[in-house]
């Protein structure tokens, strides 16, 4: 079977791994580099034997493109995702799918067709230790969801060093996109309100103008309240750079989890248990190459192409977590509780 060709638009730190994972796949090869800089394209595409383009059209017409794959930041993939769709091309895109409702809407109407195959890459999902705690909440052993409390948070390095564009996102599209996305999986049900509440002034006297954090209730269908925490002011010398915990309260037990030390904890009225998880997490690399749950989801994304499906993780299916991200500005903005929709 012909390999599919894929160009990677972004050469950044996502889109060195997007090149590589598609490069190691033995069904996948990576043919074109795309980034406004061009110095930066071509030092990604020489480690993959790739073409060099600073345009996503250029690349498009000079190169045999099957799938575009999409790691620009986070407000800016609207341009690409419809640029590849427009050209008939698969489309595999970061999260969060989109920062405006204007180019959410875009997205999501051009990609309901259901052809080109699109999915937005929520790699989360495709970790073990995840798909353990949603295997808990299916199986009942917790009962009924009532109540999820997620925190997630970053140190101070990423909005002022890592990212050069942290005042054009927010916390909560940047790194708690995995948060709701696996919170609207496990449960199964959609959210429908949001209440949230920031916190500010740490980063704007730093000279980058957005929120410190944010505090955010959100309703779930079925009664279901969770509490998600995002912030990203942690002082640089926290062991890790990223570090969370969720846990999910039912009727009948509580299962709770653990992202610096991944392990969960499962307490029920049959008594309680601790998980260790071992074995590659998101992106690690093993034998030379990279594995984990991102190149789970490559593979996911390379399965539905080739077999014509619909991804798990397809705009339509994850619209409701962008829904709710666009609520949560809505509800800083208005300073209210702001439905769903």
């Amino acid at each position: 079977m012909a390999k599919l060709r894929v160009a990677v638009v972004g050469a950044g730190l996502l889109g060195t791994r997007h090149a590589r994972v598609f490069y190691e796949q033995p069904d996948a090869e990576t043919v074109a580099v795309v980034d406004v800089n061009g110095a930066r394209a071509e030092s990604l595409a020489s480690k993959v034997g790739a073409r060099t383009y600073t345009d996503l059209e250029a690349a498009l017409n000079d190169t045999a493109v099957d799938a575009v794959a999409i790691a620009t930041p986070d407000h800016l993939h609207s341009a690409p995702v419809l640029t590849a769709l427009d050209a008939g091309k698969h489309v595999f895109v970061e999260k969060p799918l989109a920062t405006t409702r204007e180019d959410t809407e875009a997205i999501a109407s051009r990609a309901a067709a259901g052809s080109p195959i699109v999915m937005v890459n929520y790699s989360q999902r495709f970790v073990t230790d995840h798909a353990w705690l949603k295997g808990v909440i299916e199986r009942g052993e917790i009962g009924q969801p009532q109540m999820v409390i997620s925190v997630k948070f970053d140190t101070v390095y990423v909005p002022t060093g890592m990212l050069g564009w942290a005042d054009q996102t927010s916390p909560i599209f940047f790194m708690s996109s995995h948060d709701l996305d696996l919170v609207h999986w496990f449960l199964g049900a959609e959210p429908t309100e949001v209440v949230a509440h920031e916190a500010r002034g740490t980063l704007d006297k730093r000279g980058v103008a957005v929120h410190d954090g944010l505090n955010v209730l959100i309703q779930f269908a079925g009664g279901v309240s969770a509490n998600f925490h995002s912030s990203w002011i942690h002082p640089s010398t926290y062991p890790r750079v990223a570090d969370g915990t969720m846990q999910i309260i039912g009727s009948e037990g509580a299962v709770s989890y653990n992202m610096r030390t991944r392990t969960a904890e499962l307490f029920n009225t049959r008594g309680g248990q601790t998980v260790e998880f071992s074995g590659p997490h998101t992106a690690d690399e093993v034998g030379g190459k990279l594995t984990g749950a991102f190149t789970q989801s490559v593979r996911h994304f390379l399965d539905c192409v080739r077999e014509g499906r619909e991804p798990w993780t397809s705009p339509r299916r994850t619209l409701p977590t962008t829904l709710a991200q666009l609520a949560i500005l809505d509800s800083l903005r208005l300073k209210q509780a702001v439905r769903v929709a």
